[in-house]
C-alpha cells in the first residue's frame, strides 16, 4: 500500500511540474514581442549589425582617446583633506537639516495626535543637542592640536576622523574622552581613524 501512495504522490508532483512549465511557457510566449530588439535593450548593441565591419578614420580614434584620457585625469583628482572634511560636514549637516524638516512637518500636521507630535518635539531636541555636542567635540579636538577633524554620528555609533599621519595612545585617549563626554556614548561605539 505504501508503494501505491508514493507512486501517486510522485505522479502528482510530476504532473504539477509539467503544468507549471506549460504556464511559464505560455506566459513567455504571450509577452514575447517579435518586433522588439531584446539584444539592444540588454547590451546596447543592435543585433542586426553584429559582425559587420565598419571603416574608421584613425585620426578620430586618437582624438577620442586623448579626450577620454583628459576626462579620466580630471575625474580622478584626489580631493584634499580640507575638501574631505568640508564635504563630510556638509553632508552631515544636510542630513540633520532633512531630519529636522521632516519632524517640523509632523508638528505642523493637524491630523496627527499629541503623542506623535510630542515624539517629534523630542526628536528635534535630540537632533539639536547632538549637533551642538558634535560642534563642541570638533572644536575641542582641534584645541588638542589636531589640524582638523570631523565627528559623524550614526544611531549609537560615532566615527571620528582626524587629520594626522598616526595617533599616539595619549591622543586616542584625549579624543575618546572628548567624544564620550560630549556625545554621552559608550566607548565601545566609538571608532577613531586618521586621514
Amino acid at each position: 500500500m505504501n508503494f501505491k501512495v508514493s507512486v501517486i504522490k510522485k505522479n502528482q508532483i510530476l504532473a504539477s511540474m509539467v503544468i507549471l512549465m506549460l504556464i511559464v511557457a505560455g506566459y513567455l510566449n504571450y509577452t514575447y514581442d517579435p518586433t522588439k530588439n531584446y539584444d539592444e535593450e540588454l547590451t546596447g548593441v543592435m543585433s542586426n549589425n553584429l559582425g559587420d565591419t565598419l571603416l574608421v578614420d584613425s585620426s578620430s580614434v586618437t582624438t577620442n582617446i586623448d579626450d577620454i584620457k583628459d576626462s579620466i585625469e580630471t575625474s580622478t583628482k584626489v580631493t584634499t583633506a580640507e575638501e574631505y572634511f568640508a564635504n563630510a560636514r556638509m553632508e552631515r549637516d544636510n542630513s540633520f537639516a532633512e531630519q529636522l524638516e521632516n519632524y517640523e512637518k509632523i508638528l505642523s500636521n493637524t491630523s496627527l495626535n499629541d503623542e506623535q507630535k510630542d515624539f517629534a518635539k523630542q526628536e528635534i531636541t535630540r537632533i539639536n543637542n547632538t549637533k551642538n555636542a558634535i560642534v563642541i567635540a570638533e572644536n575641542l579636538i582641534k584645541m588638542k592640536g589636531f589640524e582638523d577633524g570631523v565627528v559623524l554620528v550614526n544611531d549609537n555609533s560615532v566615527n571620528v576622523i582626524v587629520l594626522a599621519d598616526k595617533l599616539e595612545e595619549n591622543q586616542v585617549i584625549q579624543i575618546q574622552n572628548i567624544v564620550v563626554n560630549e556625545l554621552k556614548i559608550d566607548l565601545n561605539n566609538l571608532h577613531i581613524s586618521t586621514l
